[in-house]
Order: structure tokens, then C-alpha cells, then sequence
């Protein structure tokens, strides 16, 4: 499926919220900060707000993609001026992903179009295509098979929230290997303890 912008997915009002939301998680130090080689950003996995989008706009999603499709996680990121996405192929678990932007700015994203080879073959490749969503929009594509990227964030800052979707009674469908949406990963955390994964 070719990657596509999906205007007005999330209503402003609804950024608004998940904005302050995360604004609240990081002053109050509630959210994991992480320091890598393209950049800071905070960042919460499996949480019960975000889950919750993610499920609320399930039907939306299927209408889109003709697939039917479960939850699998959502993840919610609050990057720093400066970071960049190298360019990557999700895991199968966040096949179908729904990129919402939530801060009041844009934040291009590329694709290879689709191709099956790295895009660092021959160095930094430019994109085939090129989608900037603004606050609200989606970039709704399969994420494992579409090579994707996004250069260096030039604003002082960037929220954006991802819904991750895999196909209903699939080998993937459980998930994220959780007992429950919306638990920040506490049981497969406790899953791994005990069974020493």
C-alpha cells in the first residue's frame, strides 16, 4: 500500500489534550528520556491514553487499509529540535502505522517508495515521496515493508503520536506480547522476569 496523508485524522482539541498530557509526563519527570546518535526525544510505550486512541480509531483504520486489523501498541514521543529518524523498516509488531502529528507544527517524512533493497546502498538516498502532516493529520502506511525517514527536526521541538496495527488472528495479533491494552508494559515486563526472556 502507498503511504498516504490522511487530513484532520484527530480532531485539534484531541492534540490539545495529548499535547499537555505529554507536556505534564516530562515535567513531572513521568515519561523515559532517550539520548541517542540522531537525537533526544521522551517516550511512552503502551500507555492507557494513548492505547485507548489507538482503539477508538480502529474502524477508521480498516475503512482506510481494506484489512482488518487489531491494536498492537501506540507509541508517543516528544522529540527535541535536532533529531532525526534514520532510515528504517518497523517490526512486523507495528506493521500498519498511523503517524498522528500532536504539536502545533509539521515534520516531513520520506519514503524509498516502496523499495525492498537499503536505502543506504550508494549513501544517503533521497526520498521518492515526501508527506508533511500538519497538527491533527496522519501519515497512515506499512511501516515494515516502506523504508522511511525523517531529516533533522528544525522547530524547537516535535510531538507525534504512533498507532501500531497487525492483522486480526495473525501470528502478531497479541497484543505486543501484553495481557492488557493500556498497561505500560508492566505484564510482558513481569512475563519476562519470570519466564527469563
Amino acid at each position: 500500500m502507498r503511504p498516504f496523508l490522511h487530513k484532520s485524522f484527530m480532531s485539534i482539541q484531541e492534540c490539545s489534550i495529548v499535547q499537555q498530557y505529554v507536556n505534564l509526563l516530562v515535567l513531572n519527570k513521568r515519561i523515559k528520556k532517550i539520548s541517542q546518535e540522531n537525537g533526544e526525544f521522551w517516550q511512552l510505550n503502551g500507555d492507557p491514553l494513548t492505547d485507548s486512541i489507538g482503539l477508538v480509531y480502529q474502524e477508521t483504520v480498516i475503512a482506510h487499509i481494506k484489512k482488518k486489523v487489531n491494536l498492537s501498541y501506540s507509541m508517543l514521543r516528544r522529540w527535541n529540535a535536532g533529531a532525526s529518524m534514520p532510515w528504517h523498516r518497523n517490526r512486523w509488531e507495528a506493521e500498519w502505522t498511523v503517524l498522528i502529528q500532536i504539536s502545533d507544527n509539521n515534520w516531513p517524512i520520506g519514503f524509498t517508495g516502496g523499495q525492498q533493497e537499503s536505502p543506504y546502498i550508494e549513501g544517503q538516498q533521497s526520498s521518492s515521496m515526501i508527506l508533511t502532516p500538519s497538527r491533527g493529520d496522519a501519515v497512515i502506511f506499512n511501516a515494515s515493508e516502506n523504508f522511511h525517514s525523517r531529516h533533522k527536526l528544525k522547530g524547537s521541538e516535535c510531538t507525534t503520536l504512533c498507532l501500531y496495527y497487525t492483522e486480526v488472528d495473525g501470528y502478531l495479533d497479541c497484543k505486543d506480547n501484553r495481557d492488557n491494552y493500556g498497561d505500560n508494559y508492566k505484564t510482558k515486563q513481569l512475563a519476562e522476569v519470570k519466564y527469563g526472556k
